[in-house]
């Protein structure tokens, strides 16, 4: 005789299965529904409409006047971070008419000093000390930085007309700013993408976060633009105009943000699509050459790759920061929002936000699937051979309506996982990570239950009045970290300001052989010798100057290059040949190995000598040919 507890076992697996497939189908033709409206709009454009949206010119972008730009950086302990991420931009950005100002505590010294010590060199950074010892809130911290930028703009001679929003450990793109000034008034609000920096391919965790911005900022953001729903504030990579942020003031404190939110961006971004402002995502990609490793064969080759204009930064490497910060997101968009709007008017913003808020139960809903997946197979492997109790496939037969519920969502999995890969390859260009993405699935829906499990425990073990609109939520900061540049110095003047400053180059010529450049993606040094604009002699020397490297008379080299020979081993130095550059000194003593390299551009290059030859530290020099 069957056993009853198996076979009531049994049956509540069968409607458990049911009621998850039901839910399964529910959620996914929400996703579907965002599917099937880009690719409908993506083969619309592409066969009936492509005449009509033609890419945006570096030259269209560069012929718009400059309007000022205030760049609002909000830190709290980010000492390690903040020096790297200050000069690497403020090198990189194609753009003049713009300040980097960086909100500090003043009980935070070390961070204090990091963003001085920058200040005192590049005069776009300005430190900004609060006046309450930190941390406040990210919200309270942003609306320091806005109300110093509105007074020091009265020291300059024009006002700041765009606002924008940056994190420490942000990669600023070069040319976001020119698209924010080409855009900016005609729209109140402009989010550009944001894509996680590439690391090693095993590191789920990041590549969880690349999973979900490649398809969020490469398809469901550029939707809810399409259906005029809510276009959300990454946080990072936002720009606003000041009459937007103008409209949002509190007319007591005359700030804009919302000092209750543990996601104050989210809450900026709603409150101005409700007060039917512009807010727009900006998709643009440009090309420029990139080095790639040859196939077959040895050394490097440039070649054109698409690169969207997007910020870039590290995301959390480890499983317990990445479960903290999805959970902070959690509690500011679903549960504070929830509190704070409920459902506004307009059903096109209440669609994306029950899209955004049924990560309140979806969460589970994937869990609990895997619970009563792994539970089906315990139970058929235990009755194999107990013909006595029912299979699953029996009432699959007496339910067939059934088993086109489990083959539709399996349909629906699948195509889940094909739109993700999709994104992520358009994004990242490798096979690897695309694949591994798969595995990633299952990974990602733990660690976003932990998450979830984590937001309704912070939320409801908080004090009643930590809850209210008058009290801050503690800022729960994730630890940031700037990508370990590989790049020879951490700041390097721009090429072009020093052809401007040596007199080499007109600011036609040099303005000419820009255009060129964003437009054919070529190198700008390149551009210039073959357009003769400069010699190699003068080329070279100004490669020393901005990489910061001396110059090693070519005449010497041979003679070094024999007794470097003798010194190193003979796998090293058949390696160092074999990648085309030349070891000319080893000091024992300080670990070091000086390098003759032909392209300081050529950061792969670098990257691969250094991680070769660790410990032993390179020192790379330039050959000076006429010496």
């Amino acid at each position: 005789m069957p056993n009853d507890v198996v076979l009531i076992f049994y049956f509540l697996l069968w409607y458990f299965l049911i009621a998850l497939a039901i839910l399964f189908i529910i959620s996914g033709l929400d996703d579907l529904f965002i599917d099937i409206s880009y690719w409908g709009r993506y083969l619309f454009r592409f066969f009936w409409k492509a005449r009509d949206y033609k890419d945006l010119s570096y030259a269209e972008l560069a012929a718009k006047e400059e309007q000022m730009i205030a760049v609002l950086v909000p830190c709290w302990h980010e000492a390690n971070v903040i020096i790297s991420m200050l000069k690497h931009n403020c090198y990189a950005i194609d753009y003049n008419n713009y300040y980097l100002f960086v909100g500090v505590y003043p009980n935070d010294p070390d961070t204090i000093a990091a963003v001085e010590s920058v200040a005192a060199i590049i005069k776009n950074v300005q430190c900004v000390i609060g006046a309450k010892p930190g941390p406040t809130n990210k919200a309270s911290n942003l609306n320091g930085i806005y109300l110093h930028a509105k007074e020091f703009e009265k020291t300059l001679s024009k006002p700041f007309n765009i606002f924008v929003f940056h994190d420490s450990e942000d990669v600023i793109h070069p040319l976001s700013f020119k698209l924010y000034n080409f855009l900016i008034p005609r729209k109140d609000m402009i989010q550009i993408p944001i894509f996680p920096l590439e690391v090693s391919y095993f590191n789920f965790t990041h590549w969880l976060y690349a999973d979900e911005f490649s398809e969020n900022h490469s398809k469901d953001i550029i939707v809810r633009e399409m259906i005029k729903a809510h276009v959300p504030s990454a946080g990072v990579g936002t720009a606003f105009s000041r009459q937007a942020l103008e409209i949002l003031e509190n007319p007591e404190t005359h700030t804009p943000f919302s000092i209750d939110s543990l996601t104050e961006d989210y809450r900026t971004s709603l409150a101005l699509r409700m007060h039917d402002l512009k807010t727009i995502f900006v998709s643009r990609s440009i090309i420029r050459m990139q080095w790639k490793k040859r196939w077959f064969g040895r050394g490097y080759v440039q070649k054109p790759v698409r690169e969207y204009i997007a910020t870039r930064a590290l995301f959390p490497m480890e499983y317990t920061k990445a479960v903290r910060q999805k959970a902070r997101w959690i509690i500011g968009i679903v549960f504070q929002e929830w509190q704070a709007i409920k459902w506004p008017k307009g059903f096109n913003i209440r669609y994306t936000l029950a899209h955004d808020r049924k990560a309140l139960i979806t969460h589970f809903i994937n869990a609990f699937g895997y619970l009563v997946f792994f539970m089906w197979i315990i139970y058929s492997l235990l009755t194999f051979t107990n013909p006595q109790y029912p299979s699953l496939q029996e009432q699959f037969n007496l339910h067939p309506w059934v088993w086109w519920l489990i083959i539709t969502v399996t349909i629906m999995m699948f195509q889940r996982m094909l739109q993700r890969m999709i994104a992520l390859y358009r994004i990242y260009n490798s096979w690897i990570p695309t694949l591994l993405s798969i595995p990633r699935t299952f990974y990602g829906n733990v660690l976003n239950l932990h998450a979830l499990l984590r937001a309704y425990k912070v939320y409801y073990s908080a004090p009643k009045a930590q809850k209210t609109s008058s009290n801050q939520p503690a800022w729960d900061k994730t630890e940031h970290h700037f990508p370990g540049s590989h790049i020879l110095v951490p700041y390097k003047r721009r090429l072009g300001d020093l052809l401007l400053e040596n007199r080499l180059l007109t600011p036609e010529q040099l303005s000419q052989a820009i255009i060129e450049q964003q437009e054919s993606g070529e190198r700008l040094g390149k551009i210039l010798l073959e357009r003769k604009f400069i010699t190699e002699e003068q080329f070279l020397q100004l490669l020393s100057s901005q990489y910061n490297l001396r110059m090693f008379p070519a005449s010497q080299v041979e003679q070094h290059q024999i007794q470097c020979r003798e010194m190193l081993p003979k796998k090293l130095f058949l390696w160092l040949e074999h990648h085309g550059v030349i070891p000319l000194a080893l000091n024992k003593e300080q670990q070091t190995l000086l390098i003759a390299i032909d392209d300081p551009t050529n950061e792969l290059l670098i990257r691969e000598i250094n991680n070769y030859l660790n410990p032993i530290k390179p020192q790379f020099v330039l050959i000076d040919k006429h010496a």
